[in-house]
């Protein structure tokens, strides 16, 4: 009997969507790395032999995670995905990066006979490889969506732990091959860290956001609460720290702040003596046992101590770290420290308390600015979110500079005299000679420094864009003054500018008129040199049921009173003038298979050439007269930029991707 039409029809419409689904994943899956591989190329157009060169090595990175196997070999895990592996505590060979970029939050290799790493990875779970971190598999799939807080072994990593912050503790006893809960006897399921407190694996310690530290029997696994009494109520415990050396001390850290000891396995908790004022937060503690027991912690402003008796007082010796986050302490070889840190990794003799810089290898540096020198054409500065960086050569070799910032999350700098630099979370400084640094106007510019432009007509004056709005600042008087009268204002009640004021531009023919991006808020314009601010209305259609506006921006290009450029986080860049029409210039931005994400920077260089630097897209070139854009891409490795500039000789641009530096020469 035939089957009615509407049968038919309906097999035929299945049919025609799992051809659809079909053609849309292998889209996705091949026909898209092809293209974006393609576009690291040049368009017809550009000028023959233009190339990117990649310049000398940066070594450094935000370590998130440390671990050592029992053969002496160091493991790093970065924020980037990125892990790396050191034989000799110095130098440092990249072993594999997560496929979606997604850091590391935790490592852990086993001690057997066969290495085994497992890495947590952010919003991806647990990830397992046998082979040196050449191949990984997934594990623990039932974990979901949850965050992986810690990870720990015992014995030679027969038995694997992993905390989760929603869904308390797992075990395995298969090298992560599979995975059980155990949590009996836990009131809460969000576990902080972990520590196994015996090479044979006797007795796991977990602490926990919200209900302090448990104990439990890993023969076992029942939980039970570590007194309870003596700690702070609803204490969040931040980290563990035990060594075999003295079997009943345990050390815990709470809300990052406080530090209790216990001298009799977790039955009782003593408050240790309090860091020196200004220390920071307590972010990595560890133990050394040579050449005597000492208890160490690491803050958040680079700050390191150490205490032989934590009940007493604390020492000092965080020499050489300066203005580094510490994420993460690892005690390598008995002896020895290291620290990973937002910029890279250091290494220290517990016998002589003295940091070294031991990320030779690194390649991970997250890069926020390019500064060509125009004293010196040979000379380049960089800023990362872990340093300052300086080459003396045109960029062949590099090395680290102005060390005694108290932050090393380097936001901005001007290479003029004096040099200034702006940093996240530790304000402005100066240098006359590039080698002694002070901070400038410390009570009033206390947060982040994310803009400078210097007056032409008052050397010593510079408009600061901050995370406090904007400030004149004169550097002679190290004084500031706020500049951010009609600039969005926070709390009512309060009064308090609290605007981030991302970019500054000023007319090239008249410096007082100046204009501004300020996060979430669009452009905003001054004609008196800051004095007084107003908005500048860009509309745009509206998309998606997104507001019609464009007020999420990302670069500014001021090229006259009647022409500015303007590039955004989503609706690509745009030109006119305040009180004017403005107009989309992206033809040629987005390809097939490749969107170019949001403009991260825009130049222009002596021939009137326009250049645009984007997050996903490469770099283009807009000629005077025309309307389409060029991919200048060829050379890059990536299509990920990180920022762009002009140098200081005719037709030379630098950028960054995915921590190198280029350059490129255009005829």
């Amino acid at each position: 009997m035939d089957m009615p039409v509407s049968k038919w029809k309906l097999w035929a419409d299945v049919i025609v969507g799992w051809m659809l689904i079909v053609a849309v994943v292998v889209f996705i899956k091949v026909a898209i790395p092809r293209l974006q591989k393609r576009a690291l190329s040049n368009d017809p157009g550009v000028p023959a032999g233009v190339q990117w060169t990649a310049l000398g090595n940066i070594w450094g990175g935000d370590v998130s995670a440390l671990t050592s196997s029992a053969d002496g070999r160091l493991y790093a895990g970065m924020a980037s995905g990125a892990i790396y592996r050191s034989l000799d505590g110095m130098n440092w060979k990249l072993l594999s990066r997560t496929k979606s970029g997604q850091g590391v939050t935790a490592l852990t290799a086993t001690s057997g006979p066969m290495t085994v790493i497992v890495r947590a990875v952010e919003r991806e779970g647990l990830q397992v490889s046998d082979d040196d971190g050449q191949t990984w598999r997934q594990s623990g799939r039932g974990f979901g969506d949850d965050t992986v807080t810690a990870l720990g072994q015992a014995g030679d990593g027969a038995l694997l732990y992993a905390a989760t912050a929603n869904h308390g503790i797992y075990v395995s006893r298969d090298i992560g091959r599979h995975w059980r809960s155990a949590n009996t006897g836990l009131p809460t399921l969000s576990i902080s860290c972990l520590l196994a407190t015996t090479a044979g694996g006797d007795q796991l310690f977990a602490g926990t956001y919200d209900q302090g530290v448990f104990v439990a029997d890993t023969a076992t696994l029942t939980w039970k609460a570590c007194g309870r009494a003596s700690l702070p109520q609803t204490a969040s415990v931040t980290a563990l720290a035990w060594d075999a050396s003295r079997p009943d001390t345990i050390a815990a850290v709470i809300s990052h702040t406080s530090i209790y000891i216990s001298t009799d396995g977790g039955a009782t908790w003593t408050s240790a003596a309090e860091l020196p004022q200004g220390a920071g937060d307590v972010f990595a503690m560890s133990v050394t046992i040579q050449p005597s027991w000492q208890l160490v912690v690491g803050t958040n402003n680079g700050s390191v101590y150490a205490a032989a008796d934590p009940l007493k007082e604390w020492q000092p010796v965080s020499s050489g770290m300066r203005g580094f986050g510490i994420r993460t302490l690892c005690r390598w070889m008995d002896r020895v420290l290291v620290a990973g840190t937002s910029g890279g990794v250091f290494e220290m003799d517990a016998a002589s308390w003295r940091w070294a810089d031991v990320s030779t290898g690194m390649q991970e540096a997250a890069i926020t600015c390019v500064v060509p020198d125009p004293a010196s054409p040979s000379r380049l500065y960089v800023g990362t979110t872990g340093g300052m960086y300086v080459s003396r050569d045109g960029g062949t070799a590099w090395s680290r500079t102005a060390t005694e910032l108290e932050s090393q999350d380097i936001a901005v700098i001007h290479a003029g005299i004096p040099k200034q630099v702006g940093t996240r979370r530790k304000g402005l400084w100066i240098s006359e000679d590039g080698t002694r640094w002070h901070r400038v106007a410390e009570n009033d510019i206390s947060d982040d420094v994310l803009a400078l432009l210097p007056f032409a007509s008052e050397p010593t004056v510079v408009l600061a864009g901050t995370s406090l709005g904007v400030w004149r600042v004169d550097l002679a008087r190290g004084t500031a003054t706020d500049s951010s009268l009609g600039l969005p204002r926070g709390s009512a009640s309060q009064q308090v500018t609290y605007v981030e004021v991302a970019a500054l531009a000023a007319d090239p023919a008249d410096e007082q008129h100046v204009l501004a991006i300020i996060i979430g808020d669009g452009l905003w314009e001054s004609t008196n040199g800051g004095a007084l601010w107003t908005p500048v209305e860009l509309m745009d259609r509206p998309m998606l049921g997104s507001a019609a506006d464009l007020s999420w921006l990302s670069s500014v290009l001021m090229e006259s009173s009647s022409r500015t450029y303007v590039g955004s986080m989503a609706r690509g860049i745009w030109t006119g003038a305040p009180g004017d029409t403005w107009t989309p210039i992206n033809k040629g931005l987005s390809r097939i298979g490749v969107h170019y994400g949001s403009v991260q920077a825009l130049t222009k260089d002596s021939k009137g050439r326009l250049f645009a630097g984007t997050s996903s897209g490469g770099v283009f070139m807009l000629l005077p007269g025309e309307t389409q854009w060029l991919r200048i891409n060829q050379g890059l490795s990536s299509l990920g930029g990180q920022t762009l500039t002009v140098g200081t000789d005719p037709g030379v641009l630098y950028c960054a991707m995915n921590g190198v530096v280029y350059r490129c020469r255009i005829p």
